[in-house]
């Protein structure tokens, strides 16, 4: 597990570093105002952030465990998650081909229920749509409403 541990968090700390290269061929800034560099930018940076953190602590601990952590015998200590990790990341993908058909917020309505029941299969069907629900009004809210910034809509108009 400490040799995945040390793979993961490089990854995550590479991943962020290649973001923040990307970002910076976008233009951070102009004299309008933010490019459209900006967000990966800051995205690059907590992905970067975060790595090199848990690269550190991988560093200073050794690769042992924390003082009070307790760690799985095995990467899938679940017998079912090899299948939700797989059924998630079919789930994204389908919102993501079905986002150009049915919109940003209804994909993100429809999809993100799901999600929600793959991260939490114990919660209730009530909660996952009410919880994705609410996260597809916010966002849809906060970056079309607020931020004006234009996502594809779909045939009910949003």
């Amino acid at each position: 597990m400490a040799r995945i541990d040390f793979a993961v968090s490089l990854f995550w700390l590479l991943l962020g570093l290649a973001l923040c290269w990307v970002s910076a061929s976008l233009g951070v800034a102009g004299p309008g105002g933010p490019g459209s560099g900006l967000f990966p930018l800051l995205a690059g940076l907590l992905v970067a952030g975060g790595g090199a953190a848990l690269l550190l602590r991988h560093v200073v601990t050794g690769g042992a465990a924390a003082p009070g952590e307790e760690r799985a015998a095995t990467f899938w200590p679940d017998a079912g998650a090899p299948r939700r990790a797989i059924t998630l990341i079919l789930v994204v993908t389908l919102m993501i081909l079905a986002v150009p058909h049915l919109g940003f917020a209804l994909s993100g309505l429809v999809g993100l229920p799901l999600l929600y029941r793959l991260i939490a299969p114990g919660s209730s069907w009530i909660a996952a749509v009410a919880s994705g629900g609410t996260a597809a009004a916010l966002i849809h809210v906060l970056f079309a409403v607020l931020l004006g910034t234009p996502l594809p809509r779909g045939p009910l108009g949003f």
